[in-house]
């Protein structure tokens, strides 16, 4: 997903929204795993990730640079 806005906290914002309009249609995004055969600790390195991973990460950030923004104020 990506998002233009004037600042990092709007741009967080649209996206933390986008992903919740995303979850609504498609549903919770940590119950969709992709339970490949054969992939574990062993296995070597792909470059996938999981979609909640990102989804969670760039809730945090937006929770982080909201905060800061709220002290700058």
């Amino acid at each position: 997903m990506m998002t233009i806005s004037v600042d990092r906290v709007n741009c967080l914002k649209l996206m933390c929204e986008g992903f919740k309009f995303i979850e609504e249609l498609a549903g919770n995004s940590s119950m969709i795993r992709m339970d490949k055969p054969g992939t574990g600790p062993d296995e070597a390195r792909t470059d996938e990730i999981e979609c909640s991973d990102v989804i969670s990460a760039v809730r945090l950030i937006y929770k982080t640079y909201s905060k800061k923004a709220e002290k700058d104020k």
